[in-house]
């Protein structure tokens, strides 16, 4: 990493600011918006994050934003009302989860880990030692392909799996299942020849971002 770190440009970005002893949430209600939001399994947030106007967005902090998503996803679901959620408190007419979400129903679904990987027989469009160039791709939503990646030539490095593709995760209701690869990126074929010759960056890469190179 400190070979991209000094790169032309890389350090005028300044430090992280990371601290080892820093806490995992600045204030309590942090805490208790993400346990909400992994207890009440509502799906991805980032196409509702996305969706907040940029002036809002810009203004919110990190968990701001998840709050303002998870609420719209809730009202769209129909969990809440509108009126729900300005008045804090539930329409005793409402419908009820049956059973009802107990701390330690919560503290259970807290622990599980989400089994992302399809168990499913699909043949890869590449193998390990192929080369392949990032698609020239701008799609209008969410994607995961780093910008800087496309139009670039890298090296299949491992086949992760049969994922789902997430760039489809909230604008379609069908999953689109396809192989996730490591692929090695010379640094110079990402940022030119003031690279670091040694330096390489892995990421990985579904399906449906690659193309033979």
């Amino acid at each position: 990493m400190n070979g991209i770190h000094d790169m032309g440009g890389m350090h005028g970005l300044g430090e992280i600011g990371y601290k080892e002893s820093a806490p995992g949430y600045d204030e309590p209600w942090e805490v208790r918006l993400f346990a909400l939001v992994q207890a009440m399994r509502t799906g991805g947030l980032r196409a509702y994050i996305e969706g907040i106007p940029a002036p809002d967005y810009l203004r919110m902090g990190y968990y701001e934003r998840w709050y303002t998503a998870l609420i719209t996803r809730i009202i769209e679901r129909g969990s809440v009302t509108l009126a729900e959620v300005d008045s804090g408190r539930a329409d005793p007419a409402s419908a009820k989860a049956t059973p009802a979400l107990t701390p330690e129903i919560a503290r259970d679904l807290l622990s599980r880990s989400t089994k992302t990987e399809q168990d499913i027989e699909l043949a890869p469009r590449f193998h390990v030692g192929d080369s392949v160039r990032g698609r020239n791709m701008n799609p209008a939503t969410h994607t995961r392909m780093p910008r800087y990646t496309r139009g670039k030539t890298g090296v299949v490095e491992r086949d992760r799996g049969v994922f789902d593709l997430p760039d489809i995760e909230q604008t379609s209701a069908e999953p689109k299942p396809q192989h996730v690869y490591l692929i090695r990126y010379a640094g110079r074929e990402l940022w030119g020849e003031e690279a670091p010759p040694n330096d390489s960056l892995y990421i990985d890469m579904w399906e449906d971002y690659l193309e033979p190179a």
